[in-house]
């Protein structure tokens, strides 16, 4: 997750470090807030934030194989009554690969990020990060007898200029507003643009050994994820009488549009060949549309949750947590080269419950049980 904004569908671009503030582990199901949680946990990353003190970082970053790396992080105010900040961090990456490709892997990172304190009670957050990275397709070596192929580690397996490029987009807002010294609303949207596309690739497909002939089968592949979150909770505290409760709503929707698809024939017209052990990378490539779908789909997936929980301290040193989430989540895939269409409906009822008791300040003792709940999509 990213700021608490999961890519559902996994993601294609690594995630940029440079504007990382920390990393939170949360262990166990965390189904109840976060909703669709495998049962190990989760991994949340935090971005940098505005500063109310100017504050100007520089940093380049030089390595082995041609590494450059150039790196700033700005922050500070833009109007004189520091209701307006802003931080900046941008990133611009550059090596060579250990295998002989014609180009390298570069990366573009830029992250804005802007908040206005409207009022004493009411505050906005608008951030945008965007990569692009242009990257050789690498698709290692080959296997050989009861090992790997006798070959260098720099011989490239498909052809040197095989590439895939990766588009990364996530802008979106935080909005809070303090009702009084106990209750707040969060409302947060984010929109997240998450592409990736290959060139024309020659494949490894089969390896005669006694030859070192590598039969290549050429293909090309896009996938193009368009995602919408919106999150908004009410949190509050009240007592009854000598108890105190620490109350959580909230509602989350998403929406995931996904569409990619395959090309890959092995046809003969479609095939190239190398000697793994005197490559010649002279054969042409077809064009990507002469190259026919295997497979391909369009598939939107809908989510919505909604949750509950109570944190109560029953005295100073003993705490109780009881909390429940409704998942409800709808899934249409149409086959783009059938046309059929196939719905999956899944929903759930996930409780969370906890005690923490302290016996001496320094020493909490706790025990909890909860559910997650993760839909599958996979069909056999």
């Amino acid at each position: 997750m990213r700021d608490g904004f999961r890519l559902f569908e996994g993601g294609s671009v690594t995630p940029e470090v440079a504007n990382l503030e920390r990393v939170e582990v949360l262990r166990g199901p965390a189904s109840v807030l976060y909703g669709q949680a495998e049962p190990g946990g989760l991994i949340n990353l935090v971005t940098k934030q505005p500063l109310s003190e100017p504050y100007y970082n520089a940093e380049l970053q030089i390595g082995s194989r041609e590494l450059v790396a150039p790196r700033i992080d700005f922050s500070g105010p833009l109007t004189e009554d520091d209701r307006v900040l802003y931080r900046f961090n941008a990133l611009y990456r550059r090596s060579d690969s250990f295998r002989d490709y014609d180009d390298g892997f570069n990366r573009v990172f830029l992250a804005p990020t802007v908040s206005w304190e409207i009022s004493d009670r009411t505050n906005l957050i608008v951030s945008l990060e965007h990569a692009r990275d242009d990257d050789p397709a690498d698709f290692g070596t080959v296997a050989f007898g009861d090992g790997i192929a006798d070959i260098p580690l720099d011989r490239v397996t498909n052809n040197p200029d095989d590439t895939i490029e990766k588009d990364y987009l996530n802008v979106g807002y935080r909005l809070e507003h303090q009702f009084d010294e106990n209750w707040q609303l969060r409302n947060e949207f984010r929109f997240i643009s998450d592409d990736l596309d290959y060139s024309v690739l020659a494949l490894p497909f089969s390896l005669d050994e006694s030859t070192g002939l590598l039969t290549r089968a050429f293909a090309d592949q896009f996938n193009e994820d368009d995602i919408y979150t919106l999150y908004t909770n009410l949190q509050g505290q009240l007592n009854t009488g000598s108890i105190e409760h620490n109350l959580l709503f909230g509602v989350d929707l998403s929406r995931v549009e996904n569409e990619s698809a395959t090309r890959f024939a092995p046809q003969p017209e479609f095939l190239s060949s190398i000697n793994i052990f005197d490559p010649d990378y002279s054969d042409s490539e077809p064009n990507s549309e002469d190259i026919p779908i295997a497979f391909g789909s369009e598939i939107t997936t809908d989510r919505l949750g909604i949750y509950l929980q109570d944190r109560v301290e029953i005295l100073d040193n003993l705490i109780v947590l009881a909390g429940v989430r409704y998942d409800v989540v709808d899934r249409e895939t149409t086959d783009i080269l059938t046309d059929e269409e196939t719905e999956q409906n899944d929903d759930a009822l996930t409780p969370r419950i906890g005690i923490v008791y302290q016996p001496i300040e320094p020493i909490s003792l706790y025990a909890n049980y909860s559910r997650s709940f993760a839909p599958s999509f996979s069909t056999d």
